[in-house]
């Protein structure tokens, strides 16, 4: 599901979900507000159909089919995307596996007629015998050249074709892992790589930072959604630009970003979120209806490092503190737990 709203119809949509999610004691969790989201928009029918059926059965929407929903609505397009680029995938190698066997045909039919070519060559003595083989050969040679030329011709189309799908696949398997408004990686992808990493062995060395932009609320109210989401795409694009190697951006949700960064110490992730801190404070953006510029921006860390016997959930709980703590004790600070 592809979500095209601008920031002010995003969150009048919102404002619209949030209460029909209190009333019916739906828990406030990523997937139910995509879910409620999309039902206040009306653009998918059958969702807002097996939504109200299931309210109208329990009263709410159970875990387990809350997922379901989500899964057969929400993200059955993204797989259907797949499973053309598998179908278009599956015909480029029937239509090979057919141009093969025309080609291997067309050679043992050769190579069948070559021999009976050389037992009548033996045994010919008259020069009309001789040049009806020869034209038999000849014939021949000309279907086999026409096979082979048209198999290589399909080897070529099949080459340029394969590439075309694969290029569409890296980039349904990019939109898949990528928040659209920063360009960072999305929360799909820190779940599944903080799951991976956890479950390694051995363990890397794995560092998680975690950045709330402070007052970001405030920010929204005073100057509008717009000024926000440009707010965002700065920082969006500093942690990029910081994370050339050995670390991941991600926007984990609103206004908080995680970084995990590979193989460094402490000390590096520090050093990191140090360096982006500074660089947010140094973000300026223009309110084009006052005409003024937005300069007071500030962030707050929380940084932890991976333990022997981490699992996802212990590591963010950590961080949440550490980010807590740096919240709590004057913003606009890091603080490693």
């Amino acid at each position: 599901m592809q979500y095209s709203d601008n920031s002010q119809q995003a969150a009048e949509y919102l404002r619209q979900a949030v209460p029909l999610m209190v009333k019916y004691k739906i828990p406030p969790h990523p997937l139910n507000y995509a879910l409620w989201y999309t039902y206040v928009t009306h653009k998918l029918p059958r969702l807002n159909q097996d939504l109200d059926q299931t309210i109208k059965k329990y009263g709410t929407c159970p875990a387990g089919l809350e997922t379901k929903l989500f899964r057969s609505h929400l993200i059955s397009q993204e797989l259907g995307e797949t499973e053309k680029l598998q179908a278009a995938l599956i015909s480029v190698a029937t239509g090979l596996n057919h141009s093969a066997e025309l080609a291997v045909e067309s050679t043992n039919d050769f190579t069948q007629l070559l021999q009976e070519s050389l037992q009548a060559l033996h045994e010919a003595d008259e020069a009309p015998v001789l040049e009806t083989i020869a034209q038999s050969l000849y014939n021949h040679t000309v279907k086999v050249s026409e096979a082979t030329s048209h198999f290589q011709q399909r080897i070529s189309d099949a080459q340029k074709e394969i590439k075309r799908l694969q290029e569409e696949l890296n980039a349904t398997r990019h939109d898949a892992y990528t928040d659209a408004l920063t360009h960072l990686y999305n929360r799909r992808f820190f779940d599944e790589t903080l799951i991976r990493v956890c479950n390694s062995t051995p363990k890397p060395l794995l560092a998680l930072i975690m950045l709330d932009i402070d007052h970001f609320k405030k920010l929204n109210d005073t100057y509008g959604h717009m000024l926000g989401d440009k707010v965002l795409q700065c920082l969006g694009q500093i942690i990029k630009e910081e994370c050339q190697e050995s670390a991941d951006g991600v926007r984990f949700g609103g206004e908080e970003f995680v970084i995990l960064v590979y193989e460094h110490s402490q000390e590096n992730a520090l050093a990191l979120a140090e360096r982006i801190r500074h660089k947010i404070q140094a973000i300026r953006v223009k309110h084009k209806a006052s005409n003024s510029i937005i300069s007071s921006i500030t962030a707050s860390f929380g940084i932890t490092i991976q333990q022997a016997f981490d699992v996802p959930e212990r590591m963010l709980e950590r961080v949440d503190q550490a980010l807590y703590q740096a919240k709590n004790t004057g913003r606009n600070k890091v603080v490693c737990i």
